[in-house]
């Protein structure tokens, strides 16, 4: 399939938010997740400013991750099975995301190092993840790969329509 840039671009938005509605609802299964304004407030205090701030940043991830899911496509003359392997991709990619997400403290100015249950953040930060998001819950590590699985397939959908 032919690269197309500005069709994964869109695709990555829309993987992304799916995958966003995903987490959000997740929180009602004891994930407290909240990808936006763990991005967020790494540029500002926490509050709604930093809230929008990382839906646009997380947006902005989306888009240039399915580009590069698209490239590999391309580079590696993927024709048949798209959503399949963007699927794949997204399994690779969470493994990626969840090693990360431990080493969030080393990069956050505002990541509180107790674990979310503990009540709201006293720093007007928000809560380490820790590594696979072990610390935002039971189902933080199954959560994060499924995700990121849900993300390349809804995106490889958009992008073969």
């Amino acid at each position: 399939m032919d690269l197309t840039v500005g069709t994964a671009v869109f695709a990555g938005l829309i993987g992304t938010v799916v995958m966003t509605a995903i987490m959000y609802g997740a929180a009602m299964m004891g994930m407290k997740m909240d990808m936006p304004m763990m991005l967020g407030t790494m540029l500002m205090p926490r509050g709604t400013a930093a809230w929008l701030v990382g839906v646009m940043v997380h947006l902005m991830m989306g888009a240039i991750f399915f580009v590069v899911y698209a490239a590999l496509f391309d580079a590696f003359a993927i024709e048949s099975g798209i959503v399949g392997w963007a699927a794949l991709f997204g399994a690779v990619h969470g493994v990626i995301a969840g090693m990360a997400l431990g080493m969030m403290p080393m990069m956050h100015p505002r990541l509180e190092t107790t674990p979310a249950g503990g009540g709201p953040p006293s720093s007007g930060g928000v809560p380490a993840p820790g590594i696979f998001a072990r610390n935002l819950g039971p189902i933080g590590p199954v959560a994060i790969i499924v995700l990121h699985v849900v993300f390349g397939a809804v995106a490889g959908v958009v992008y073969t329509a």
